[in-house]
């Protein structure tokens, strides 16, 4: 009888022994409330370019707020719902957070607001900053107030190109900033006007050729400009 109790007792504490290693063994999924116990939302700022109606390059403040809900992603510009090239972006934006912080989102509403003049932003161009303040947002960090970001986003973290990269350059500059981060691209500052002349005949034409500057926009607006593919790179230089 006796050696049955032992026996019993032996096969529960094996039993309660597995439970415990299962647990402790098999990952779980990361969520925002664990990462952040006695936050219910977080809201984070970052400065975003864009080009307006007459061809200047402005800056905005942008706000993300991630917050308990349903897995939404929206984006508003002064209190309307953005146009769906915008919000699609948010959706890359959103998903390349998830990826790069292993957070999943699918218990978590994220809100993009900007309140700017109408024209200012279109729409892929703010993805790679809104994907940066997700990030920071969910991991807790700071965003650089100093560093500027332009580039699309695609789901899996790249950072595409974007037009207007000489006007937003100047506006990254005239709001102070210390660093601006471009996609990975060939660019110019604008044209030179090469010249060839040739005598034919006692004849002297002249052909006039425009070619790309070869100087950098880091060296005409006394800026650092530096390139980045992903947002892998990108979140070394503009989170804290």
């Amino acid at each position: 009888m006796k050696s049955k109790i032992i026996l019993t007792a032996f096969i529960v504490i094996i039993f309660l022994l597995g439970i415990m290693l299962g647990v402790y063994v098999i990952p779980k999924n990361k969520t925002f409330n664990e990462q952040n116990k006695t936050i219910n939302t977080v809201y984070k700022d970052i400065k975003i370019l864009g080009v307006d109606q007459d061809g200047k390059g402005v800056s905005a403040i942008m706000n993300v707020e991630v917050k308990p809900g349903s897995g939404l992603v929206l984006v508003n510009i002064n209190n309307l719902l953005a146009d769906y090239l915008t919000q699609l972006s948010a959706r890359n934006a959103a998903k390349a957070a998830s990826n790069f912080t292993k957070i999943n989102l699918s218990s978590f509403d994220i809100v993009y607001s900007i309140k700017t003049s109408v024209g200012i932003i279109e729409g892929p161009s703010a993805g790679a900053a809104m994907a940066a303040a997700t990030i920071a947002a969910l991991s807790n960090r700071t965003v650089n107030g100093s560093v500027f970001i332009t580039g699309s986003i695609e789901s899996n973290g790249s950072i595409g190109s974007v037009g207007g990269i000489n006007e937003k350059a100047q506006a990254a500059k005239d709001s102070k900033a210390l660093l601006f981060l471009i996609p990975e691209a060939r660019y110019n500052v604008g044209y030179e006007v090469v010249k060839k002349c040739k005598n034919i005949k006692d004849i002297n034409y002249c052909e006039l050729t425009y070619l790309p500057k070869k100087f950098e926009l880091s060296e005409l607006l006394n800026l650092d400009i530096i390139q980045v593919k992903n947002i892998d790179e990108a979140v070394k230089y503009i989170l804290i």
